[in-house]
């Protein structure tokens, strides 16, 4: 594997940990604080781990088959609040989802490492909601993802202590 793949990886390992330490020490009610109508802390731990979950099957799809389509129409048939409600993120403890993310980053990290460096080059196409155009998102693609989507939601997470005054 490349040093450039490891280094991904390590920054992968990472995002369990960087959940776990933006939701330290909050109280099961901090958990459900939100901005205005927005989604609480623990509806953006509960999505973004889930999130992550179902690129996961993405990433190991194009593994096994290069410039397969994701079969994610499915997803964007309802907003992203009615699949919030839907998978009852307002609900749901986070031990078993954080506890689950972890195993979950650590295993699909041990699978990468020992794929064959050509293999991150593979990719699967999907049509973004309101595109017209497919797009090719390669394994490497999928890992920077997950690594924006949890910088975009630990600064939403930072934003709601900020203002309640937690942080």
């Amino acid at each position: 594997m490349s040093n450039s793949h490891e280094a991904l990886l390590k920054k992968y390992l990472q995002l369990p940990k960087r959940l776990v330490a933006a939701v330290a020490g909050l109280s099961e009610s901090d958990l459900d604080l939100a901005l205005g109508k927005g989604w609480s802390i623990r509806q953006y731990v509960h999505h973004t781990v889930e999130g992550e979950l179902m690129w996961q099957i993405f990433l190991r799809a194009i593994i096994l088959r290069d410039g397969i389509e994701f079969p994610i129409s499915w997803y964007f048939d309802l907003p992203q609040d009615e699949w919030v409600k839907r998978w009852a993120y307002d609900k749901r403890p986070l031990e078993p989802t954080l506890a689950l993310f972890h195993a979950s980053t650590r295993n699909l990290s041990e699978l990468l490492r020992k794929i064959p460096g050509e293999t991150w080059n593979n990719s699967g196409r999907l049509t973004w909601p309101g595109e017209d155009r497919e797009t090719r998102l390669t394994v490497r693609d999928i890992i920077l993802i997950h690594i924006r989507h949890m910088d975009q939601h630990t600064a939403d997470i930072r934003t709601i202590l900020e203002s309640s005054n937690i942080a």
